[in-house]
């Protein structure tokens, strides 16, 4: 059996220790629903930035080749996540992510991973 207390708090030591803040953010809207692009804040947390790799198989022809994508993901604990939702952004060193999806780590309600995706601002010619 795992003692979710003990688990709980070694999280958090880590979080002090080498974590950062985050603020998160959702655009405004109109009495219309549409967004008017004025950004609301939310709430702020602190979690641990960490990025995975996804791979991806392309086949072109007789060959595949294969690709690997960072996604970033901000580990925080599950009680300070009630407020993050899909859409929401936030802005890590100057760039900003969108959330993408919370998930909710081993089901125990303790740990909670926040994926992200960087916003492309490319503006075209």
């Amino acid at each position: 059996m795992v003692n979710k207390k003990f688990e709980l708090y070694k999280f958090r030591r880590e979080v002090r220790r080498s974590g950062e803040q985050y603020d998160f953010f959702k655009n405004e809207r109109n009495e219309f629903g549409s967004p008017t692009g004025e950004p609301v804040f939310v709430c702020s947390l602190n979690g641990i930035y960490h990025e995975e790799n996804s791979h991806i198989s392309l086949a072109t022809g007789e060959t595949t080749q294969y690709r690997s994508k960072k996604i970033p993901n901000i580990l925080c604990e599950y009680s300070k996540v009630k407020e993050i939702k899909v859409g929401m952004y936030t802005k890590i060193n100057n760039k900003k992510y969108n959330v993408t999806g919370v998930t909710n780590i081993q089901e125990w309600n303790l740990i909670a991973d926040i994926s992200l995706e960087l916003v492309d601002n490319v503006s075209g010619i």
